[in-house]
């Protein structure tokens, strides 16, 4: 019976030395493991970012760029605290900033034009009045802010908003001088490109361009 009871005792102590070494091996691996996949996971992590657009209005349009005016344009905007219910500026309050944008106004048409055959050879194109069609930001070098400063009790003066000030730079309206610093230029360019046209249906065909 002794016996008995000893080996039944040491098959209990036998067991409970496997589980416990069952587990501990079972702990490292875990571990190891999950270590092996942090690690994997730290070598290829990304970042991910979404974006929400929003499709405003739709717009067929009839374009024709006729020519791109490369400008450089340095803007200058300046802020100061008034003098209560004046528009006196009080000294030393002045806030500063200067850009300088590089660009491209593009000038042509956003009407179609009109057509009429008299003859068989010859063609009378009506082009309508020229507008800015939009402006392009140069690939390279598109703006750059050349001074952002104050003066030394401009503190309280409100930031100079160099987003409105690129915004306003670039508006069509701003680049409406061009189309008359430019217009025979333009004029010349449409020349071009509508005789170019109508004349590759035939070598004899005769236009005449005319500009509202």
């Amino acid at each position: 019976m002794k016996f008995r009871r000893r080996s039944s005792r040491t098959k209990t102590w036998l067991i409970l030395v496997l589980l416990v070494v069952i587990l501990i091996v079972g702990l490292i691996a875990g571990f190891k493991l999950n270590s092996l996949f942090n690690n994997q996971e730290a070598g290829t992590q990304t970042s991910q970012s979404t974006t929400a657009t929003m499709v405003k209005n739709l717009e067929k349009v009839d374009e024709h760029v006729f020519l791109n005016v490369g400008i450089q344009d340095i803007e200058t905007r300046q802020n100061n605290l008034k003098i209560p219910w004046t528009h006196i500026g009080v000294p030393l309050t002045e806030k500063k900033a200067i850009i300088i944008l590089n660009y491209d106004a593009k000038l042509g048409i956003k009407k179609p034009v009109k057509i009429k055959y008299n003859d068989k050879n010859q063609v009378d194109i009506t082009v309508p009045k020229f507008d800015v069609i939009g402006v392009e930001l140069d690939k390279k070098n598109p703006y750059q802010l050349y001074d952002d400063s104050g003066n030394i009790l401009s503190a309280s003066t409100k930031n100079v908003d160099t987003g409105q000030l690129v915004s306003q730079a670039l508006s069509s309206s701003k680049q409406k001088h061009y189309l008359k610093t430019y217009k025979d230029m333009i004029q010349d360019s449409a020349k071009d490109y509508y005789t170019t046209l109508f004349k590759s249906t035939g070598k004899e065909t005769s236009v005449k361009v005319n500009f509202e």
